[in-house]
């Protein structure tokens, strides 16, 4: 079990009710941004407060749950990381699998390392550049499986739209769709589901491949409800430097 000590209190308007399910939070944190090598691990970038996008990730985590773990995935620059996680949260439930082949690799093979790792049916996958907040969080249906999407926000960074089904439910998700764009967030309720998405990723034809593309097979077997973003907040992806200035105005 894990301590229920803060690393910081997240600011709230009102108080947040915390899910008591036990989660596992996958945040795939492998990869620097694009054109963005010299300012090292995306996580370890400073935003507003003077606090790095992990950090606040995770403050978001212990706002929004109160039993969780929490699945770290790294590769570019790997000590960095891990060596700020172990002093800046010693008291939080953070496992670290590094991907030691991220420059060969795309995050499939990172979710395949993840996965194989966790023995929760209850699993959320995150990208590493993910930058949510409490209020966004805490909103969202955990009752089903789901993605998060929210319409186009300028400068947000995400690139993948959704096509749905009649009842709301995931049909495929394309590059060259320019609605409900995906915030690269997933939520699995289901052990079935998971270990159908381990298969797909352990394929060795994914291992240079995208989340989306293997959620496209994933769909084709399990419901995938759409969740929209109702937050006054985008949620924003810091991937490039035109969003990491944006991030610093918020």
């Amino acid at each position: 079990m894990r301590s229920n000590n803060f690393i910081t209190s997240p600011r709230q308007g009102k108080k947040i009710k915390r899910n008591k399910e036990f989660v596992s939070i996958v945040l795939l944190s492998e990869n620097h941004g694009y054109r963005m090598k010299s300012y090292g691990p995306v996580s370890l970038i400073k935003l507003e407060d003077s606090k790095t996008l992990i950090e606040k990730q995770i403050n978001t985590i212990l706002a929004t749950f109160e039993n969780f773990e929490i699945v770290l995935c790294v590769g570019f620059e790997a000590v960095k990381i891990v060596s700020f996680v172990r002093e800046k949260f010693k008291n939080i439930n953070i496992r670290i699998v590094e991907n030691q082949v991220h420059y060969n690799s795309n995050c499939c093979e990172s979710i395949r390392l993840c996965l194989a790792n966790i023995t929760n049916n209850k699993v959320i996958i995150c990208g590493g550049g993910v930058l949510i907040y409490p209020s966004q969080f805490s909103s969202l249906d955990f009752s089903e499986s789901m993605i998060i999407v929210q319409n186009q926000i300028d400068d947000s960074n995400f690139e993948v739209g959704v096509i749905p089904t009649t009842n709301n439910k995931v049909n495929r998700l394309s590059l060259g769709v320019k609605t409900k764009y995906w915030a690269e967030i997933l939520f699995l309720h289901n052990q079935e589901s998971i270990d159908y998405l381990l298969r797909i990723v352990s394929n060795t034809d994914y291992k240079n491949k995208f989340m989306f593309e293997a959620l496209n097979e994933l769909v084709k077997n399990f419901e995938i409800k759409i969740q929209q973003n109702l937050s006054n907040k985008p949620i924003i992806k810091i991937d490039n430097i035109k969003t990491l200035r944006k991030t610093t105005k918020i």
